[in-house]
């Protein structure tokens, strides 16, 4: 955890895109930035490009009014580092060049994005919030459909497609059949053949409005959109009926707009899944804004843990450090079983816990839970929910696993979270996470007993409550727990 980098410099994004004018601002730590401000408009820029091929005066006007008032906002805040992109409808409309031209004389400097340069910085985005994903990005914006190929941290082979959803209903018009038809053959007439039986990465706000109402239907423990997983088939099955218009019980978090276009965006997501045949699909609220963003970092930012930087930012603000983190994770490691996946894991987790107690004490448990179950956590995916919410949990001692938690991680995964936080627990009650103390204090097992060694100035600190959690965590390990002092001498046995 150590080197994670922070930042309180304000970064902002402005994407023209074909429906909504968004501007976003961001800041905290660089690796995992955080959104501050969120703002968009629907000016629905590409809605007559199908008929007129221009942008239309009214959709225009609308744009620009709301790019004044963004860059007016970017003054007030004293936002220096702004990137302003435009793609489908400026790129496609035969007066998207008078657009942009209106658009310098707000003071802001849209730079073009080309179909390509639009579908890697969107793959960006998901190789930033996914590291080591490996398949296919698919990002389906209001002018058009983006596809390429992702794998060992570089995108390859990106296409983009007259498909976005302000083009999708005149499509679906003609029927069924006659949409299924135009689509496979744009796919198949771009050659696109690629990630059969790999991960399908979902990015673009209609169909992230999709895996909401697929979680709200599936009745899932966690409702950020952001790394929900389905398996192909469940995924066909549901865009289907999504398809048709059955929308019952609808999230109230979906947009009017998006909800209007959800059904055309399903049926799309049925043609994919059938072209490309994935083995699961993977959600991901990172596109083309974060891509962007994470293309502007070095190396050596790029190259750490968005997870570890997303739980050490929020932290910092309880006043909890990686340090703290770091020095609790080599307290407790002796006795914590990590597979080694688990090892940044088991660190964000325990970081998450010590922030926990700098809460009100009758929330402690239901925040620390909240947190990990519904905090979007860059890089963090459901299996990791489960064990980082089980880890919280534990650190309250309690060890009933939530039924919930079984939705996310197999149970012996649950149970190894339970160790690490009766352990968190346990160090952080008998040292308070103090340099002194975890330095005249250390755990073990050894010989089928979970060894406590303290020195002279922490045998005080070992009251009957500490030796309950030190008890709690022993039985939970199958072992019986005994004190030592330095030289080896039992002193509790």
């Amino acid at each position: 955890m150590i080197g994670i980098s922070h930042s309180s410099e304000k970064r902002a994004i402005i994407d023209i895109g074909s429906n909504t004018v968004r501007l976003v601002v961001y800041n905290g730590p660089p690796r995992a930035p955080v959104v501050v401000l969120n703002e968009k408009v629907n000016a629905r820029l590409g809605r007559d490009l199908g008929k007129t091929r221009a942008i239309s005066e009214k959709a225009m006007k609308t744009a620009l009014v709301a790019l004044g008032r963004f860059a007016g906002l970017l003054r007030l805040l004293d936002v220096k580092d702004v990137e302003c992109v435009a793609t489908a409808a400026a790129r496609d409309a035969s007066n998207g060049k008078e657009f942009l031209d209106a658009v310098r004389q707000l003071g802001l400097e849209p730079r073009l994005l080309s179909g390509e340069e639009e579908a890697r910085a969107s793959a960006t985005g998901v190789i930033a919030a996914f590291p080591g994903a490996r398949g296919i990005a698919a990002d389906l914006g209001g002018g058009s459909l983006e596809l390429v190929e992702i794998a060992d941290g570089v995108s390859n082979g990106g296409i983009t497609l007259p498909l976005g959803t302000l083009r999708l209903p005149d499509l679906r018009a003609a029927g069924e059949a006659a949409f299924s038809e135009t689509v496979q053959s744009r796919l198949q007439k771009a050659g696109w053949n690629k990630g059969r039986g790999q991960p399908l990465y979902i990015v673009g706000g209609s169909w992230r409005a999709l895996a909401l109402q697929a979680m709200r239907a599936l009745d899932f423990p966690v409702d950020d959109p952001h790394g929900f997983e389905l398996d192909a088939a469940e995924a066909l099955r549901l865009a289907r009926i999504f398809a048709k218009g059955k929308l019952n019980d609808v999230d109230p978090r979906i947009s009017g707009s998006r909800l209007a276009s959800l059904p055309d965006a399903a049926a799309l997501m049925v043609e994919v899944i059938t072209r490309l045949e994935p083995s699961k699909l993977v959600f991901s609220s990172w596109g083309l804004r974060e891509g962007l963003l994470h293309a502007q970092l070095p190396a050596e930012i790029q190259a750490q843990d968005p997870m570890l930087a997303s739980v050490a930012g929020f932290s910092a603000s309880a006043r909890v450090t990686a340090e703290d983190a770091m020095a609790l994770a080599r307290w407790t490691a002796p006795v914590c079983r990590e597979e080694p996946q688990d090892r940044q894991l088991r660190q964000a987790s325990g970081l998450l816990a010590l922030a926990a107690m700098r809460t009100e004490p009758n929330l402690r448990t239901e925040e620390a839970m909240t947190w990990a179950l519904r905090k979007r956590w860059i890089g963090l995916d459901m299996h990791g929910r489960g064990m980082m919410a089980m880890t919280v949990f534990a650190n309250s001692g309690q060890t009933e696993v939530p039924e919930q938690f079984t939705r996310l991680a197999v149970q012996e995964d649950l149970d190894r979270a339970i160790g690490w936080g009766l352990a968190v627990r346990l160090c952080r009650r008998l040292t308070g996470c103090t340099a002194q103390g975890l330095a005249r204090s250390s755990i073990r097992s050894e010989d089928g007993k979970l060894i406590l060694t303290l020195g002279d100035s922490m045998r005080p600190l070992y009251s009957p409550g500490v030796a309950k959690d030190h008890k709690s965590l022993s039985e939970w390990l199958g072992l019986a727990a005994t004190v030592h002092d330095p030289e080896g001498n039992v002193l509790i046995d």
